[in-house]
């Protein structure tokens, strides 16, 4: 073999050896963390989640964008079951696992704010995420929270407003809320500006409803479904009585107006 042929077999060996292609890194699969105040954590589990019409609607929009469950995320549910006390708990959990999202809604939120400052924090909705302390404002979140707004406390005097003009009159509003909610101070604020009287209907889980209706209406009051108001005081359950044959007070379906927060 001659100099020139030694040189090129050098040159051009390596160009006849077969390549392996490098490994490729394995795809990261993202675990969304998922708080609900109400449910057991089993009837949140997996692709299909048992009675949470919620989260199924979270699913069916990730499948929408082309995100399969188990290849691309996975998520790690914790459900309340009602219990306020549980929340931060399970908040804390959440943070230990070291998910990459949460997304919580409602009551929860401030427990997720107390328990990380890092881990970002989807809003499913929050009643008043300013007033709450959660976002710096709409506009300009600030944080590791984001989300959608109800802007239950801006559009409460509005609300009560409207209804009074389909309903005139001096019948008091009968309003049932829940124990954890956010905005009966501001309904009350604006009923007592315009002089008008509201009737606390509190209850302290969804099995209260029907009970808590059948006593109402039984007694002659329509009853106004107005889900996730402010705390108050009083016996939970209980309201000013409202007497017989004294006629039904207006009712009120106070739906969600949501507005995206950043």
């Amino acid at each position: 073999m001659d100099r020139r042929a030694f040189i090129g077999g050098l040159a051009l060996g390596p160009l006849a050896v077969p390549r392996v292609a490098p490994a490729q890194p394995p795809r990261k699969v993202y675990r969304i963390g998922i708080l609900s105040g109400s449910g057991t954590t089993s009837d949140l589990v997996g692709p299909q989640p048992r009675a949470a019409p919620g989260l199924n609607a979270l699913l069916h929009g990730l499948r929408e964008l082309g995100y399969v469950y188990g290849e691309h995320f996975v998520t790690e549910p914790r459900g309340g079951q009602s219990r306020p006390e549980r929340f931060p708990s399970l908040a804390a959990e959440l943070v230990r696992l070291q998910v990459d999202v949460i997304v919580a809604a409602g009551p929860t939120l401030r427990a997720l704010k107390q328990a990380t400052s890092t881990i970002p924090v989807v809003m499913a909705v929050s009643g008043d995420p300013v007033g709450q302390g959660l976002v710096q404002s709409l506009a300009h979140p600030g944080g590791n929270f984001t989300g959608l707004s109800s802007q239950q406390a801006e559009t409460t005097g509005k609300r009560l407003e409207l209804l009074k003009e389909l309903v005139p009159g001096a019948a008091p509003v009968a309003v049932l809320r829940e124990r954890t909610s956010l905005s009966w101070q501001a309904a009350e604020v604006a009923a007592r500006e315009r002089g008008w009287k509201l009737l606390s209907l509190e209850i302290r889980d969804a099995g209260e409803i029907e009970g808590c209706s059948k006593r109402r209406l039984m007694r002659g009051p329509a009853l106004s479904s107005w889900p996730r108001l402010g705390s108050s005081s009083g016996t939970p359950g209980e309201s000013q009585n409202w007497p017989p044959g004294a006629g039904s007070p207006p009712c009120m379906n106070c739906g969600s107006l949501s507005r995206p927060a950043g």
